[in-house]
């Protein structure tokens, strides 16, 4: 780590201490629970007072993201990601008032017309055209469909047992072999990070994802201790 912060910029001293460090953690060179060099090995390397890494980390302890832990030194927050999340999310609303490019509701409103019309096909949400939809066959099925006391909210945790097996015969084809017992139906891809964080994963444990990636996916891992 030859980095050093430059007396001729216009950020602060302090300043760019907290954004180099900032920096490492969103980069995961410092995971969460690393523990970072004392006040005096930072001072050193960066060739600047104690007194101004000192502010620096007290800036950082305040935003969440190191802690100081009594006499084991500071480290690296496990809520730091949310910390920084939080701090970096855009305002887009903000973007929308002071841009030059005003909403434009009139187009949403043609963009609703026109989708009910049998000549367009609406390709922004990936929807099927009418014509593909199966409806002779699911109207069919339905007319075959009995319903038992217990499908009706009493069926089994891991999900509807006809459905798993169906679910058994598909992926079959794919080369997964799997009995319905190793099947769970879950009611979205929160609900399954969840029960992955919660049943597979111990507390602590490191998880890597995309920069780019589904907010959400970030806080049930989070919300264990991750």
């Amino acid at each position: 780590m030859s980095w050093r912060p430059t007396r001729q910029g216009a950020l602060t001293l302090q300043q760019q201490i907290v954004t180099w460090i900032t920096e490492r953690i969103e980069r995961g060179d410092w995971v969460a629970g690393t523990k970072l060099p004392t006040q005096r090995q930072l001072a050193m390397q960066f060739a600047v007072n104690r007194s101004t890494v000192q502010q620096a980390l007290e800036e950082l302890k305040a935003a969440g993201i190191v802690e100081a832990q009594v006499g084991a030194g500071i480290y690296v927050s496990y809520n730091s990601w949310h910390a920084l999340i939080t701090q970096t999310q855009p305002s887009w609303q903000t973007y929308i008032d002071t841009s030059l490019h005003k909403p434009n509701y009139h187009t949403i409103q043609l963009i609703n017309e026109y989708e009910q019309r049998d000549d367009i096909i609406r390709l922004g949400t990936g929807e099927l055209a009418p014509s593909l939809l199966p409806t002779a066959e699911i109207e069919a099925s339905l007319t075959e469909l009995s319903l038992q006391p217990k499908t009706l909210g009493y069926s089994s945790p891991q999900g509807n047992h006809r459905l798993r097996e169906a679910i058994c015969d598909y992926v079959k084809k794919r080369g997964i072999h799997a009995q319905p017992e190793n099947v769970c139906i879950v009611s979205g891809a929160l609900q399954a990070l969840q029960l992955i964080a919660v049943g597979l994963l111990e507390q602590g444990s490191i998880v890597f994802q995309e920069k780019t990636s589904y907010l959400n996916s970030v806080h049930p891992f989070q919300s264990v201790g991750m």
